[in-house]
């Protein structure tokens, strides 16, 4: 994950360092009104609008992604002949400096991805452009079944149409669950119990890996945001942090009994990672993981022998989960937006979707794409597909201009909690302050 750039003013220095380095960029992207080699090698397009879309998920497709994309370009200009369109491929390293690169130097592309903590960064930032006026002129059931979790605006506008969407679930180990004689899980009294249950120390054997180590930051997504949403809290409300309220103490105090009171979660937990809790779900070393789609592939690859099942995420006063993906964005000084809007509008209908789903191993952001037989029909995916249209997932990264560093504060305060230092409330309180300083920069 990139690093969130300190507010506008540091974000700002760095787009006028990046200055100094756009002459070199500029023979790789090719920018709205720019001649490039790609337009001597699809023939003549004098007459045609073209536009460019960055992105990094080809290259991460192989042979599946040549094939996906060149049914998108194909599709597209066949949909569209009078719109010429070239796709940009970057590592997913290099896409974040890239888009800051091209946006500084006026040759950003037209259509960019946008990894979730992307999204109110650069809408800060002044490099996307809002995209209400073309959502609102279309018809209601386009907007319903895109108004999922990247529908989600930064200060009043939106700036992102999701493309491909997932959620945090349960993921379980039947064998273990059946040697103990314990059922799947559905409350939090319930996950308690079975966690108990699991727990053998003497065969170092835990009910889940207490993984809220630091870095990366994205441990706090999974392991303490979907309790404080279960506890019918929130995160953010108003443009400030809204967590450290009786739901959220009450979220982290079951959290931390969990870890220190019933010690069911692996030992070392300020210290374990994401890659340590798939670790050890694969080695059968936990019972139980929080993750997304995307780590059904990652445990079969793991462990092909390993039985594991997916269910829902466990109730508290409420239901809830987060909600992760990618999405589409135009920047804003693309010469071309009602070309690239079009673009947008292609890429999430529902058979566009589905297909993307397929090659992509992630769930289609558009809601009736959702009823894909190939999701339906799978006992794993179809869970998260009912989560994302039963428990309406959040995805806070769209409001947090500062994402990692906002993270990594809440982090460090749990942290502090977990270690005695401080109370459940002293810790959000100091949290939610760190917070609100971020958000208070961008007023």
């Amino acid at each position: 994950m990139m690093k969130s750039w300190m507010g506008k003013v540091g974000l700002s220095c760095m787009i006028a360092l990046i200055l100094l380095f756009v002459s070199a960029c500029s023979s790789q992207i090719t920018g709205p009104n720019n001649e490039g080699s790609s337009e001597d090698q699809k023939g003549n397009t004098e007459e045609k609008t073209k536009i460019t879309w960055l992105q990094w998920w080809k290259g991460e497709q192989g042979a599946a992604g040549e094939e996906l994309f060149a049914n998108i370009e194909s599709g597209f200009e066949k949909a569209n002949p009078d719109i010429d369109l070239v796709i940009e491929n970057l590592p997913f390293n290099e896409v974040h400096t890239k888009i800051l690169s091209t946006h500084a130097g006026g040759i950003a592309p037209d259509v960019i991805a946008l990894s979730s903590p992307w999204v109110a960064e650069f809408a800060a930032a002044g490099i996307t452009s809002p995209l209400d006026d073309y959502f609102n002129a279309q018809s209601e059931e386009f907007k319903e079944n895109n108004s999922g979790p990247y529908w989600s605006p930064w200060q009043g506008k939106h700036y992102a149409m999701g493309i491909m969407t997932g959620n945090t679930a349960l993921f379980y180990n039947k064998r273990m669950l059946e040697e103990a004689n314990v059922e799947p899980p559905t409350t939090w009294d319930e996950y308690l119990k079975a966690s108990i249950a699991l727990t053998d120390p003497s065969k170092n054997q835990f009910a889940f890996t207490g993984n809220i180590a630091s870095e990366p930051a994205s441990t706090i997504n999974t392991e303490v945001w979907p309790f404080i949403y279960q506890a019918d809290g929130t995160l953010i409300e108003d443009g400030k942090a809204a967590f450290n309220s009786p739901e959220g103490v009450k979220a982290l105090e079951f959290y931390k009994s969990m870890i220190k009171e019933h010690k069911v979660a692996t030992p070392g937990e300020l210290s374990a990672t994401e890659q340590d809790k798939r670790a050890n779900f694969s080695a059968e070393n936990t019972a139980f993981m929080f993750d997304g789609p995307w780590g059904i592939g990652i445990q079969r690859s793991a462990n092909p022998d390993l039985d594991f099942g997916v269910i829902p995420m466990v109730k508290g006063e409420t239901t809830g989960t987060i909600a992760g993906g990618g999405a589409l964005a135009i920047t804003s000084n693309s010469k071309n937006k009602d070309a690239a809007w079009k673009f947008i509008e292609y890429m999430v209908q529902p058979d566009i979707q589905e297909a993307w789903a397929k090659a992509a191993n992630q769930l289609p952001h558009n809601k009736a794409a959702l009823d894909a037989d190939f999701i339906q029909n799978d006992p794993l995916l179809k869970v998260f597909a009912d989560q994302s249209k039963e428990f309406n997932p959040i995805n806070p990264d769209l409001q947090m201009p500062e994402s990692t560093n906002m993270r990594k504060i809440m982090i460090n305060e749990v942290q502090s909690y977990l270690m005695d230092d401080k109370t459940a409330q002293e810790a959000l309180d100091d949290a939610a302050a760190g917070w609100n300083e971020v958000f208070d920069k961008y007023k």
